[in-house]
């Protein structure tokens, strides 16, 4: 299952998303919260500390990885 929460500001997204990544994984489900906000709130709102939620990298800093899934791509899967 994939969820995608989107909106706009101060409507609850960040508190939706913690709420339903935590029901999934206390039913044993296996969770990828993303937090593409550029608050990154949701580290905390899961229970993160700060000191946590400030050492996560940000996808979008992580230019080897991104070099590294473009290369392992199938070039079908490129369009």
């Amino acid at each position: 299952m994939k969820v995608a929460i989107t909106g706009k500001g101060g409507v609850g997204k960040t508190t939706l998303a913690s709420t339903l990544a935590r029901l999934y994984a206390d039913e044993g489900r296996t969770v990828l919260a993303a937090d593409v906000d550029p608050d990154a709130n949701l580290g905390l709102a899961l229970g993160l500390s700060e000191e946590e939620v400030n050492s996560i990298v940000p996808v979008s800093k992580m230019k080897q990885l991104a070099k590294e899934a473009h290369r392992r791509q199938r070039p079908e899967q490129l369009l």
